[in-house]
């Protein structure tokens, strides 16, 4: 098209960015809800770590075969080391008591949507999963505010 010749459609209008949970709810199926359970990696919670390293002994006694055994101890491992290192952050100053509550607060938020996309799914040993890792990391959540109240009094 020669220019000045472009046809004039009106400006398209922006969507707003959406909420990351709102995506991850809509585009997250029970599968990969399963997947982000046993992925400790990126979570700091120490009562949602505990709470999964004390349900690992009922996972293996229902361990179908040594590979499922296998990945169980690969997960207790993981589990251990994630405590380590979130510990050592925190015993080093890199991670302050304000960002780890943070983090715990959106790990929360996070694990309440997958409590109610599994839950939708019909996967409800996943929401039951989820829901007991939601109810860690509130009172881990509240421990710590009510610790930190009783310190600035």
């Amino acid at each position: 098209m020669p220019p000045g010749s472009e046809v004039n459609s009106p400006a398209k209008e922006e969507e707003p960015p959406s909420d990351n949970r709102q995506l991850a709810e809509n585009d997250t199926g029970p599968d990969d809800i399963a997947t982000m359970l046993d992925a400790f990696d990126g979570l700091f919670s120490n009562a949602a770590l505990e709470l999964e390293l004390a349900q690992l002994p009922a996972r293996l006694s229902q361990a179908k075969d040594k590979e499922a055994a296998s990945q169980i101890h690969d997960l207790e491992g993981a589990i251990k080391l994630r405590m380590s290192v979130i510990a050592a952050q925190v015993g080093a100053g890199l991670l302050s008591i304000q960002s780890y509550m943070d983090n715990v607060a959106a790990e929360l938020a996070q694990a309440k949507d997958w409590a109610l996309t599994a839950n939708r799914a019909g996967r409800k040993d996943l929401a039951l999963r989820a829901l007991k890792r939601v109810k860690a990391m509130q009172g881990e959540l509240s421990d710590m505010r009510a610790a930190m109240d009783a310190n600035s009094e």
